[in-house]
């Protein structure tokens, strides 16, 4: 249920998730889908919650590093699949901003912004930014070239150009630290 909803959701949308549709898709029926799920948003959140999951599952370190941060984001911009879900996302805030804001609450996104948050102010209390550097607006940037790389880039970029080009982000916004080595394949 939940792929077929997801696949819904990245091809057309929020309004082309339709119970109907993706109980068809899935083989089973809108009774089914109803029990699970009693409302439209609700599949539409546990769908696009599934298409993160294995990224979300994984733990992350107690104290994150920027090296922690961006190998997993490098991972998630690495899944085609979850490529199509951001790109997709982006739309979401404007064209249901309520829906968004419960996916947002619910799916841990806010966690997720404070943990970009931390390893900035780290990396900051470290001296590897400029003194006086305007964290929010680094965190809104890097954001920003994210959405870039999700619009401009190949679906099957390899991780290791990920990786680059999200330390080329943080470098051009003050960072004073270099990628490491490429690991060995």
């Amino acid at each position: 249920m939940l792929d077929a909803a997801l696949e819904l959701f990245i091809d057309k949308g929020v309004d082309a998730v339709k119970v109907d549709t993706a109980a068809k898709r899935a083989g089973v029926t809108r009774a089914t889908v109803y029990r699970r799920y009693p409302r439209r948003e609700d599949l539409v959140i546990a769908a696009i919650a599934e298409g993160y999951r294995v990224h979300l599952e994984r733990p992350s370190p107690p104290d994150p590093t920027v090296g922690d941060m961006i190998e997993g984001m490098a991972g998630a911009l690495a899944d085609h699949r979850v490529r199509g879900l951001l790109r997709r996302l982006m739309s979401v805030p404007h064209d249901h901003p309520d829906l968004f804001a419960r996916y947002r609450r619910e799916t841990g996104a806010q966690d997720r912004d404070l943990v970009i948050r931390t390893v900035l102010a780290n990396e900051a209390a470290a001296g590897r930014f400029p003194p006086g550097t305007d964290l929010e607006m680094v965190q809104v940037l890097f954001a920003g070239s994210i959405s870039s790389h999700l619009l401009t880039h190949s679906d099957h970029e390899p991780r290791d150009q990920i990786v680059d080009h999200l330390y080329r982000a943080l470098r051009a916004l003050g960072l004073e630290q270099e990628p490491p080595p490429q690991r060995a394949p």
